[in-house]
């Protein structure tokens, strides 16, 4: 009987804690069954392609062109470098990854709100929103981004919580302000190297924890409050400002090494249709159970229903209102929310441009806001609930909340009205949820690559692959610069070093039996698709040249010319309209690809051989190279994804 009543205590006592790590088992459960309909894409590629080929060194690390893509974020670069020494491509190791990431910032969530506000039941609606909130589906089903959004909230939530801690060991009444418990100090600034280490919003973590500072644990008005702040804590900050000194050291000279060029926001039209797109459309909704409903053509772009964007508008305004009612400083809340979606996910993309894509096609991207899920779960519980008091903390003279005046009961109908919101909440995560498995393109791509190293286990030795774009559900080319999203750099780090297979993206010579993916990760044969002579016959081409018309004409532009020949060996100059290019034929029955930049209906030949003999040339066709559907595909049949 004892024993029952002992445990009874034990569980009243921890009923909170339990109840949050039924929720991470919920979130868990959740998070594999979306990454069980993901796979690698975009990005993905070029970091593990990069990892792949790199030694682990600082330049690697510390990269922000290429890999990187304008951001800094070695702690990722880092993890895909092992992830890239197991098998390529292993989707169920990188979920294991990014389930652990997944849970470890759930952890922490569920610590800093235990440290803010005590073990009240409450703290479970801020830690439901962030571990179901579906505008974090597109960062935990997109590696790259994984890689950085999820240390990176890690880190929010534990720099938060040692900083709290730091805060509640300083009397502000003491003689010796700011010396406290230096390892919670410490350990704040540990975890704020880890957040700038992991993406570039982690260079704004210090400066959020000087809001929250101000505006909730020192008293009088906000201002007043930031400089009593800096003063009375001048230690912590004083650390917290040399590690982001020596973080902007790095960035700025690691940026000017790499070459990228910020193009700014140009129009500012451009940068208001962001803006207004990605909180009206992306923001609200996804902070209230939304979108509902995304974009096919895109991926965790939020396309919700008209009248349902307006509502989530209205329920938004209802909320922070009841809030700021109910809570004299609640308000500072919301402004902190504000200024970090500005400061963290709106003006970073200012600053590199929009480049040729529609601003309202990149404001309803989801991803941008993944950071913005960690400071939501806060705002909300500042805004909401009291800061717990002396008795919760764990040292003997903590530091006391601004005295303010009890927050006013919340009539029933208020209750009533909270509860049905955050039901939903609830049921519009499973909807999106369920929505946005829908819509990813996960299958192609995991069909495309598992087609593809297939492929290139089974394609005879020395075979010659021409280079080409990825498909777009893979790797967009549209997304990257000059020489990226190419099948080589998708595909080519499968073939491993000891094959002999070569990768080019012209044909020039004699090249028995090229081949080229298709759009489903299959080889087949290489054709020139464009313009041909009349079929049939022989021309002979001597050093006096021919001409041989083609049934169209082409632009100006570099095509490839392919010949099909019999004779003898020799040299073969061909022109289209420009300067000749010269092949070397061996003697026999051959199709040569020649290399020609020009334009017109005519194509120009001439043969020098060591013999008098002509050559016999039976067909011409000029154009640019592509798969031919009716050849033979290696494998015969696509894997399904």
């Amino acid at each position: 009987m004892r024993l029952r009543l002992n445990l009874a205590r034990w569980l009243r006592a921890r009923a909170v804690i339990l109840a949050g790590l039924v929720l991470l088992c919920a979130q868990i459960a959740w998070m594999a069954d979306l990454l069980a309909h993901s796979y690698f894409r975009q990005d993905d590629f070029g970091i593990l392609d990069r990892a792949v080929a790199s030694r682990f060194s600082w330049n690697y690390l510390m990269g922000i062109g290429g890999a990187g893509h304008g951001h800094l974020m070695p702690i990722g670069l880092a993890i895909s470098w092992a992830l890239a020494r197991a098998p390529l491509y292993d989707w169920l190791l990188a979920s294991v990854v990014i389930g652990v990431l997944v849970a470890a910032a759930s952890l922490a969530l569920l610590r800093v709100l235990v440290t803010l506000f005590g073990a009240r039941p409450a703290i479970l609606v801020p830690l439901a929103v962030y571990m179901f909130g579906p505008l974090s589906l597109g960062a935990v089903g997109w590696w790259s981004s994984a890689l950085e959004v999820l240390p990176l909230q890690l880190a929010i939530f534990q720099a938060t919580s040692a900083h709290v801690r730091y805060l509640r060991s300083v009397s502000l009444d003491s003689v010796s302000l700011g010396r406290g418990r230096w390892r919670y100090a410490i350990a704040a600034a540990a975890w704020l190297a880890v957040g700038m280490a992991s993406a570039d919003q982690g260079a704004l973590v210090p400066f959020l924890l000087l809001a929250i500072t101000a505006g909730y644990f020192v008293p009088g008005r906000w201002t007043h409050a930031v400089r009593q702040a800096v003063t009375s804590y001048w230690r912590a900050w004083l650390s917290y400002g040399v590690l982001l000194a020596c973080y902007c050291a790095v960035f700025f000279f690691q940026l000017a090494r790499s070459g990228l060029r910020l193009a700014g926001p140009g129009l500012a039209s451009r940068l208001y249709q962001f803006a207004g797109t990605l909180i009206g459309q992306a923001a609200l909704p996804g902070a209230l159970g939304g979108p509902w409903r995304w974009l096919a053509s895109g991926f965790a772009q939020a396309s919700p229903p008209t009248a349902l964007e307006y509502l989530s508008w209205a329920v938004a305004a209802l909320v922070v209102g009841v809030s700021c009612l109910y809570r004299m400083r609640a308000w500072r809340a919301w402004a902190i929310l504000a200024g970090w979606v500005v400061a963290a996910d709106i003006v970073p993309v200012a600053i590199v441009g929009f480049g040729t894509l529609p601003a309202t096609s990149l404001g309803a991207q989801t991803g941008y806001l993944s950071d913005a899920t960690a400071v939501l779960a806060l705002c909300l519980g500042l805004a909401f609930l009291p800061l717990a008091g002396p008795q919760a903390a764990d040292v003997p003279a903590p530091a006391q909340a601004p005295a303010q005046a009890p927050p006013r009961p919340i009539p029933r109908p208020v209750l009533v009205v909270t509860l049905l919101a955050f039901c939903a909440f609830a049921v519009g995560t499973v909807v999106s949820g369920q929505a946005f498995e829908t819509a990813s393109p996960a299958a192609a791509s995991r069909s495309y690559i598992a087609t593809a190293r297939l492929a290139i286990g089974t394609a005879p030795r020395g075979t010659v692959i021409v280079d080409g774009p990825a498909p777009a559900t893979v790797m967009n080319p549209v997304f990257f610069s000059p020489g990226q999203g190419y099948t080589s750099q998708v595909i080519g780090a499968l073939a491993g070093p000891a094959r002999a297979d070569r990768w080019t993206l012209t044909l020039d010579g004699v090249i028995a039996g090229p081949m080229t993916f298709d759009d489903r990760g299959q080889l087949r044969p290489v054709t020139v698709l464009g313009p041909a002579s009349r079929p049939g016959g022989c021309r002979d081409v001597t050093a006096a040249g021919t001409s041989i018309p083609l049934d169209g004409s082409l632009y100006r532009w570099p095509w490839t010319a392919r010949l099909s020949y019999s004779g003898p060996a020799g040299l073969l100059a061909v022109s289209f309209g420009g300067t000749p290019n010269q092949v070397s034929l061996p003697s026999g029955r051959h199709v040569v690809y020649v290399p020609v930049v020009g334009d017109g209906s005519t194509v120009s030949v001439q043969f020098a051989g060591r013999t008098s003999r002509a050559l016999c040339v039976t067909g011409v066709t000029v154009g640019s190279l592509h798969p031919e559907l009716a050849g033979r595909a290696i494998p015969a049949a696509p894997v399904p994804g």
